[in-house]
């Protein structure tokens, strides 16, 4: 890896654990009675962990197992599901940064008015779309390096079940201090 990537990946997880940080006291402020698990700050911050945790356990995993063990076309699949897996964690860490400048700059309004969601259409109404737009990007990588192959229709199924599972009509959209 260059020192470029290290360097970028070491400032994108610092400001990630700052914002996180800042998020959950923020928002513990404005409702001290309120549990952690149902502080949205917290939630904000278990994606990326759960995205950059997941990465490390397939390299654990494989490792484990032994990369000369697993058959070619496994080892193709493994390294499609990590492509996806990177850039689930790469946009889960960009949108707790988001987040978390948002409920900063909130905070900073003198007027103390709570910040206007911004929903993009279709992706608002998705259970997962962080998850979803870390597919199609995977998915796009995988037809731009690899070309028609299995490795794309994997991906193709994982963004076509993830596209309709929708977020049930009982479920409210996520607020304005969720996002």
């Amino acid at each position: 890896m260059s020192p470029f990537t290290v360097l970028a990946f070491t400032v994108l997880l610092f400001l990630a654990i700052l914002g996180g940080v800042a998020g959950i006291l923020l928002e513990r402020q404005r409702a001290p009675a309120q549990p952690a698990w149902r502080n949205p700050a917290v939630r904000d911050a278990l994606l990326p962990i759960a995205g950059w945790a997941s990465l490390f356990g397939l390299d654990v995993a494989v490792a484990l197992i032994g990369a000369q063990n697993i058959a070619v076309d496994i080892k193709h699949l493994l390294g499609t599901l990590a492509v996806l897996l990177l850039y689930y964690a790469l946009l889960a860490t960009l949108r707790l940064i988001y987040r978390s400048l948002r409920r900063i700059a909130a905070r900073l309004r003198p007027a103390r008015q709570p910040t206007e969601p911004r929903v993009i259409p279709l992706l608002g109404r998705l259970k997962f779309p962080t998850l979803f737009v870390s597919a199609v990007l995977a998915a796009a990588s995988v037809l731009y390096y690899d070309g028609l192959t299995q490795n794309l229709l994997f991906m193709a199924v994982i963004v076509a079940l993830l596209g309709i599972v929708h977020r049930p009509r009982g479920e409210p959209a996520p607020s304005a201090a969720d996002r």
